[in-house]
């Protein structure tokens, strides 16, 4: 980039001398010009007289001091373009038709300049003490007039060298100008380079490091474009080490959920494998807790099935019209049988029909998970699943008189494998995944779960999803039915 920049600056730098070049050279010539024609059509005023006169010696006098004063060449015509006198004396009596003088003798003109090469075969090197082929002049032609009739011309011829030399040192003071411009522009944009690209080279280098390890950081300075960009690479490598944390502690969790049942399954059987004479009450209870292992071990694969479908969206919901308040009195009604074996109560309190937008088995599931959850750590007391609408939502609430949940337990219960009462969890069957799949579905269906909890006083889950809309006619039919 600063070889480019410096290529551009120094690609402008010499179109600006070019263009200044040209324009200066562009001004003095015209200025030269003017002002030396302007001196031409005054001499051949001047020296009208003398050639009506024939005055041959004082004219001759007169053109050679004024070409030294005008600093170039005089030429006097007749009316037939023949040189009568030249300053140098050399191309007097030669005809030379200049176009110059065919314009101010045959056009008519008042006055008549062009540019020309001075070469050797026309004396300019004598004349100008100049041998270059290829210097350029300037041809100036003005007609001599005595009462109103063209008597001859005056040709005046000056070199442009001077107007060349003029430019070549304006062109070499401007091209020290640049150059020392130049140095200075570069000396300072590698300087402000370094000092730019400095957080860009370390941002580099530590994705490179990225690469090979985990937790890399930058250093951030100011406030910049340079300082957000590595805020949001700090927040990405943040991003990503939460990520492999979380993925370290989910195989671990998961290879000793699925490898505590098959050795406790394995122990069994061995025990059995090597009794000669098992008995057979003991065999049927080994086989019991062979079975109770196989369904837990079951259960963890099927969740974990079912997080890794969530976490690739590989089954989309199927989206309706879905009566929450049914399928609340429907979980209850399964897990009942549950609540009655530990003695706890499970009530529902649902006053009016609530629709959402979901599918309604995973709505269901979710119920269902909560409901199983509070009852597990409920042992007396009461379990009431509540439902509502508020605002635009629909409001679930799951509230028991369990354990609790300790402070600093909550902001984790969601979490994947988490388990407040790690071996209570383990004596009831559960996975550590029940209330991560519950969050997943409630998200999945665009809402939200928020726990409320006192350890020793119980627990309360709150589930908003929003509402399907209005209530259609079959709604309030179905209302009516659950009324009677």
């Amino acid at each position: 980039m600063v070889a480019i920049y410096l290529l551009v600056t120094l690609i402008a730098l010499l179109a600006i001398s070019f263009i200044v070049s040209m324009l200066v050279e562009s001004f003095l010539v015209t200025q030269r010009t003017q002002t030396q024609l302007e001196e031409t059509t005054r001499l051949a005023l001047e020296i009208a007289p003398d050639m009506d006169a024939a005055n041959t010696g004082g004219l001759y006098e007169l053109i050679v001091r004024r070409a030294q004063e005008m600093g170039g060449r005089l030429l006097v015509m007749d009316a037939d373009a023949v040189v009568q006198l030249d300053s140098a004396s050399y191309q007097t009596g030669f005809r030379l038709p200049y176009r110059e003088v065919r314009d101010v003798l045959i056009g008519g003109k008042e006055a008549s300049f062009g540019f020309h090469k001075i070469g050797r075969g026309e004396g300019g090197e004598a004349a100008w003490g100049f041998v270059d082929d290829s210097v350029w002049a300037v041809y100036y032609a003005a007609p001599v007039t005595v009462d109103g009739v063209y008597v001859g011309a005056v040709v005046f011829s000056a070199l442009l060298q001077d107007v060349e030399d003029s430019v070549s040192e304006i062109i070499r003071q401007i091209t020290i100008a640049f150059a020392l411009i130049a140095v200075t522009m570069s000396i300072l944009t590698f300087a402000l380079s370094r000092v730019v690209t400095k957080p860009i080279v370390e941002l580099t280098g530590a994705i490179r490091r990225m690469g090979r390890q985990t937790g890399v950081r930058v250093d951030i300075t100011g406030s910049d474009e340079m300082a957000e960009l590595g805020e949001a690479f700090n927040r990405m490598s943040e991003q990503i080490e939460a990520h492999d944390r979380i993925r370290d502690e989910f195989v671990s969790n998961a290879s000793h959920e699925l490898k505590t049942p098959l050795a406790t399954m394995k122990l069994l059987s061995e025990s059995i494998l090597y009794d000669q004479n098992p008995d057979p009450a003991l065999m049927k209870e080994f086989f019991g807790d062979v079975n109770h292992e196989v369904d837990r071990l079951s259960r963890v694969i099927s969740d974990l099935l079912r997080m890794v479908k969530f976490d690739q969206s590989e089954e989309p919901l199927a989206l309706g019209r879905v009566r929450l308040d049914r399928i609340a009195r429907e979980a209850a009604e399964r897990l009942r049988p549950m609540a009655h074996k530990k003695n706890v109560g499970l009530a529902v309190s649902a006053p009016e029909p609530v629709a959402v937008m979901g599918e309604a088995s995973r709505l269901d599931q979710v119920v269902t998970n909560l409901v199983e959850n509070a009852l597990k750590y409920t042992d007396r007391g009461s379990v009431r699943v509540s439902l509502a609408r508020d605002g635009e939502d629909a409001l679930l609430e799951v509230r028991d008189t369990g354990i609790g949940i300790p402070e600093e337990a909550i902001p984790h219960v969601f979490e994947r494998f988490y388990r407040v009462d790690k071996a209570r969890s383990r004596e009831t069957g559960g996975t550590g995944l029940g209330l991560a799949i519950v969050e997943k579905i409630v998200a999945l269906h665009g809402g939200d779960i928020k726990v409320e909890s006192e350890p020793g006083r119980g627990s309360a889950f709150f589930v908003r999803i929003p509402l399907a809309g209005e209530e259609d006619e079959a709604d309030e039919e179905i209302e009516a039915d659950d009324a009677d």
